[in-house]
């Protein structure tokens, strides 16, 4: 792969041939040439290597001059084609990736009239000289957008604007804000800049070079000049190019995209993404330098949505713009199941019955997964013939969606598919992937009956989205979404119209996708959209759809889960009355609870001990006022919190040494909002001579679905304009944010910052108030 700033372009050649006097770029076809030019090449295939050929020179500065061909595999005569390079051609290449730019910005204003023009210009008629699928495409798309409605056209214009604005932010961040450069920081920002923010992990040396078996893989050493906290995690996409001096950067050489799938304090293992023949470029440099990647796959799959909506028959699409009510439930017999509460199975039952749709608002601990999602698989498998699609937005839930399936029976681990990359799936479940199950296949007969033979399927809405054309393949007749409040719009609603039922489970009072643009930016302002509920795009379908139903006494499409097992009481007792209005309960004993929830503290510590630790043994909610960091060059690290963090961790770790309690995983969680803080966070752990394996150190946004015994929450203020980032509020004024952070603790929660900073906030005036206590 490739980058090129002067032509504003990236790619990622099929081959590179490259020693010290010779050159060749070779573009691989599986086909035939289509409408061959002179030259025996389709005139796409050819800007393609025309393309490749300025960004190859480009990034060599010119002093190379590859040979250009197209290999042809399905023909038998001149199989390999010489792409010679014209000059004029290439010229031409640029100007229509300047139009394609110029047309992605005024995307972003989609709605004006101006570009509701360019949509009504997408028509074969006014493009005679397109032939072959590009023009049955177009037609389809007159076809489609003339068909649509008012409110539909309208609503397909806000949403295109709306992807457009965040594709681009994600490219190349907002000027001026805080250097947030989106992914042209890669080459924006210097070598200095990542390393003092924590992005960039530099000088490994490789230790170990598979890159040319059938799992590329690279294993390299830390060496002494690699920054210790640079903040990587198993998992991160990322890009590798070799260091060359501290003025490198990715667009001075070949660059190799990856997965990071094992890091520790000595080594890290990357996957590359293709297999290498040419093991030279590794020999050639001593040191090599990681950095985050961003993918575009996203953003196209929510355009793709989009247009599916547009696709999707009337009856559809009124369901999801809630022009029509979902239809009234049907009576469905649901055996009484023993670990449900009353409430929870009269909502089983409610979901069962559900003809079109049934939203499912879980707060933290509820057992949305572990209880709802699983009794209704059950039920689905034991008395249907149906097939049931299980998503969810994050790995980590999709793992607890197969934790809750195998939780059904034993043997049940066989009958379910999981969809996915190994890398991002738990080792426990790695088994139950399609690609683990067809690795060996070599027909593709076999593999339909694979995909035939199993009646679930799991998989995160991206994994599944890629490849959409199981739904040509197999019949699904209803979806299961976790984490629904986490997505946004158009990335359902091109899929939803597939399944003859779907049910949604979120919390639209947890934190909402990640969206780059201001509550300006995604305002809705047009008064028919506004009318369905959409007030702002860059809230989920699942937050839109469920107060609709609210406003339209739709009481048989949606409930709410009101008792939680994960926090004690003490716990509870703030975000309920701050954010669920007095709603959440604890399960009632008969249910058998394993948690502490009404408990008081059972630990026993000598007279003498510290004061700090009796505090901590206490108390199951505290709040710890500590100094500005003054000497904090981004004011994303405060060195005060970091030191309380380690303290407490410190006096945690010996209150379970002393009352016999093992420290897992599963204990201490840390949360802080900024990666520096993070780093910050560990350093200090390591001084501690920590072993930092146990805890896991992370943002509110990576927590969220998980929970620990202990949370700890560095809020790492140092000025008051760090307020506003630090607080996510709903529409209906939630602080989404420390609701995430708060409900992740079982028996402890601690919150370290600056209380004259904080209690400008009204919450956190609150919350300070109620937490502090007396040493």
């Amino acid at each position: 792969s490739f980058f090129s700033e002067r032509y504003g372009i990236q790619a990622r050649l099929d081959a590179f041939y490259k020693t010290a006097d010779k050159s060749a770029i070779i573009e691989l076809k599986s086909g035939k040439a289509y409408m061959p030019n002179r030259y025996g090449i389709s005139n796409s295939h050819y800007t393609q290597t025309l393309l490749y050929d300025l960004i190859v020179r480009s990034v060599f500065h010119d002093k190379i001059e590859p040979v250009n061909y197209i290999f042809y595999s399905a023909i038998q005569e001149r199989q390999l084609r010489y792409a010679p390079v014209v000059k004029a051609q290439q010229f031409e290449a640029l100007q229509t990736r300047n139009q394609i730019l110029s047309l992605e910005r005024r995307l972003e204003t989609a709605g004006n009239q101006d570009f509701v023009n360019i949509f009504r210009r997408l028509s074969p008629g006014r493009f005679p000289q397109i032939k072959g699928f590009l023009a049955t495409d177009l037609g389809d798309f007159e076809k489609t957008y003339s068909g649509m409605s008012d409110l539909e056209r309208d609503y397909f214009h806000a949403f295109c604007g709306f992807i457009a604005r965040e594709h681009r932010l994600a490219k190349v961040g907002q000027e001026g804000i805080e250097n947030l450069n989106g992914h042209a920081g890669l080459w924006r920002d210097s070598f200095l800049d990542k390393e003092a923010n924590f992005e960039l992990l530099g000088f490994l040396e490789i230790a170990e070079n598979k890159v040319r078996e059938e799992e590329p893989l690279l294993v390299f050493n830390r060496t002494d000049k690699t920054h210790p906290l640079a903040n990587f995690r198993n998992g991160d996409i990322a890009i590798l190019y070799p260091f060359q001096g501290e003025n490198t950067s990715v667009l001075n050489s070949q660059i190799f995209k990856c997965n990071i799938i094992e890091i520790n304090n000595k080594q890290v293992t990357v996957s590359l993404r293709c297999k290498q023949f040419n093991t030279l470029v590794f020999e050639e440099h001593t040191y090599w330098n990681l950095e985050h990647d961003m993918m575009d796959s996203g953003f196209s799959a929510m355009y793709k949505g989009l247009y599916a909506f547009a696709q999707s028959p009337k009856a559809k699409k009124d369901l999801l713009l809630t022009m029509q009510p979902p239809k009234l439930p049907e009576n469905q017999l649901v055996s009484k199941k023993e670990d449900l509460t009353d409430e929870q199975q009269i909502i089983l039952e409610k979901a069962i019955a559900a003809r079109d749709y049934f939203l499912l608002w879980g707060p933290p601990g509820t057992g949305k997964t572990s209880k709802m999602l699983k009794h209704f698989a059950q039920h689905i498998l034991e008395n249907t013939q149906e097939n049931l699609l299980l998503l969810a937005y994050t790995n980590r839930a999709v793992d607890e969606i197969c934790e809750a399936i195998e939780s059904i029976h034993p043997n049940l681990k066989n009958e379910y598919v999981r969809i996915g990359s190994k890398y991002s799936t738990s080792p426990k479940y790695r088994e139950r992937l399609l690609s683990y199950k067809t690795e060996k296949i070599k027909r593709r007969e076999k593999v339909k009956a694979i995909i035939q033979e199993h009646r679930i399927f799991v998989s995160t809405l991206s994994s599944f989205t890629s490849k959409e054309n199981l739904l040509q393949l197999k019949k699904f007749h209803r979806v299961v979404i976790d984490e629904a409040s986490q997505i946004l719009e158009p990335a359902l609603v091109g899929l939803l119209p597939h399944f003859e039922r779907y049910i949604l489970i979120g919390d639209h009072k947890q934190l909402p996708a990640v969206v780059m643009q201001n509550d300006e930016q995604s305002a809705v302002t047009k008064d028919n959209l506004r009318a369905i509920g959409l007030q702002n795009l860059r809230n989920s379908f699942f937050e839109r759809l469920y107060k609709r139903c609210v406003e339209n006494n739709w009481d048989w499409a949606y409930a709410k889960l009101s008792h939680q097992g994960r926090m004690h009481a003490d716990i509870m007792d703030f975000p309920n009355r701050y954010f669920y209005k007095g709603f959440l309960k604890i399960l009632p004993e008969a249910i058998g609870h394993s948690l502490i929830q009404k408990q008081n503290t059972t630990y026993s510590l000598p007279d003498d001990y510290q004061q700090l630790g009796k505090m901590l043994s206490r108390q199951r909610t505290l709040f710890f006022d500590t100094p500005i960091d003054q000497l904090s060059q981004t004011q994303k690290t405060n060195v005060h919190e970091a030191e309380m963090i380690g303290k407490l961790v410190e006096h945690y770790h010996e209150i379970y040494q002393k009352n016999g309690r093992q420290m897992t995983r599963k204990c201490i969680g840390i949360i802080t909002p900024y990666r520096a803080q993070i780093a910050q966070i560990q350093e200090v752990l390591q001084q501690k001579d920590f072993d930092s394996s146990f805890i896991t150190i992370d943002t509110v946004e990576r927590y969220q679905g998980g929970a620990r015994d202990i949370i700890l929450i560095s809020l790492c203020t140092n000025s008051l304009r760090q307020i506003d980032k630090l607080v996510s509020l709903s529409e209906e004024g939630v602080d989404r944010k420390l609701n995430v952070a708060l409900t992740r603790a079982r028996e402890h929660v601690v919150v370290v910052g600056n209380a004259d900073l904080l209690k400008k906030n009204e919450i956190y005036f609150q919350l300070i108030n109620e937490f502090s206590k007396d040493m």
